[in-house]
């Protein structure tokens, strides 16, 4: 689902947002549904409660999440397109990087390295 690296400097809020944002993108959470309650995704992710409803806050203003008094947050109407956009604006960042550093001299091998690296700074997940 959502996966922390405590190592990053991302604060953890931030990487609880891109986690929510990701999983719109890629139509786990659709809109309409429930995102889980706060106290049960601190536990889950093991995080301090406060931290989550940091990244919820900043989802409501986004326009990713809404807020219903009494039920929790849920996913926007328009969240999932709001997410796709982004992971295309993610992925484009990506290949800009790229093509500028093999302008800069690195090798294929040395991107794929620099690729794996970060992987396994993630945790390895091959998501």
């Amino acid at each position: 689902m959502i996966s922390i690296n405590d190592k990053s400097d991302v604060p953890i809020y931030e990487q609880i947002k891109e986690g929510l944002r990701g999983l719109m993108a890629r139509k786990i959470l659709l809109p309409g549904d429930q995102v889980p309650p706060i106290r049960g995704l601190a536990e889950t992710l093991v995080v301090n409660p406060n931290t989550i409803a940091k990244a919820y806050r900043e989802l409501i203003l986004e326009g990713f999440l809404e807020s219903r008094k009494g039920e929790g947050a849920f996913v926007a109407a328009r969240a999932g397109n709001k997410a796709s956009n982004g992971m295309k604006s993610v992925r484009q960042r990506l290949i800009d990087s790229v093509q500028l550093s093999r302008r800069a001299g690195l090798s294929w091998k040395d991107i794929q390295a620099a690729l794996e690296q970060a992987k396994e700074e993630e945790g390895g997940n091959g998501e």
